[in-house]
């Protein structure tokens, strides 16, 4: 077997920025051009950034997304990078939604539609956010080859794309589908310095909300993964090192991914970020 690589730290960041610039960039062009394909548009750069960014941050592009594989635990990601992502995905939004600004000269104003409230806003925005949060934990960070989910798969992007697409048919007509608090800095900032109005209750609405889904897709995530099946706790026995800390010949796979004992290498893997 050849060396295995590990990405730094700072391409990691990089990588968030680079990912969530572009989304953040293709929705305020979708928006402003008045595209008839804007969820399919939508749910295939965050398909292709997934596919592309994978192998390195695990392209998570959404704080939301980052605080629910933070918060499932099984040493995915650090509090410490956890904390740079979000940084670094508010970093490439800002710049996204301000270059969106300059291309059409506008800066479109996130806010639910006339005919629905802020609380019908803020429900659908939780519940299709713990979907995506949801959907991202079980395609991309878990592992069971006996029950046929070996990881890295061939499908985590495209399932986490259609979900964001999905999303936006069903809810854009609603909140206009944000899902993601990074979206809603970049876009609300760039409407801040084009029309110099701080819409303050679509700040509370559009950043909380999804991180309010993220919790409860984690929570899905835990009952279905781990409480219901008891496949965390078969983890947590599984890892247990051999007698006088010799090392295991055999890497064991189960929900949490490649268990790997002590003197073996893991494996890189998309949506993991690896606390070092």
């Amino acid at each position: 077997m050849g060396r295995k690589y590990y990405h730094g730290h700072m391409p990691k960041y990089v990588s968030e920025f680079v990912g969530t610039f572009f989304l953040v960039f293709t929705i305020g062009c979708n928006v402003h051009s008045g595209s008839i394909g804007a969820a399919v548009s939508i749910g295939a750069i965050l398909m292709v950034m997934v596919y592309s960014l994978g192998s390195v941050s695990g392209a998570h592009l959404n704080p939301a997304v980052t605080l629910a594989v933070l918060m499932s635990g099984r040493d995915k990601i650090g509090f410490h990078d956890a904390c740079m992502y979000v940084v670094s995905q508010l970093g490439g939004a800002i710049v996204g939604a301000v270059t969106y600004m300059m291309v059409f000269e506008d800066a479109f104003r996130l806010s639910p539609s006339p005919t629905y409230s802020h609380h019908d806003a803020a429900s659908v925005e939780i519940l299709y956010t713990a979907a995506l949060c949801y959907v991202v934990l079980n395609v991309a960070t878990t592992e069971n080859r006996e029950q046929g989910n070996a990881m890295p798969n061939h499908f985590f992007g495209l399932a986490i794309g259609l979900t964001v697409t999905a999303a936006a048919i069903a809810i854009g007509p609603i909140s206009g589908c944000s899902l993601n608090p990074a979206v809603s800095v970049g876009s609300l900032f760039a409407h801040l310095m084009w029309h110099d109005m701080m819409a303050q209750r679509m700040w509370a609405l559009y950043i909380l909300s999804p991180l309010g889904g993220a919790c409860l897709g984690t929570l899905c995530f835990y009952a279905v993964q781990g409480g219901c099946s008891g496949q965390f706790a078969r983890c947590c026995r599984n890892t247990a090192p051999s007698l006088h800390g010799r090392s295991s010949a055999s890497t064991r796979n189960c929900c949490c991914g490649p268990i790997t004992l002590p003197g073996r290498q893991m494996r890189i893997q998309p949506m993991h970020s690896r606390a070092e």
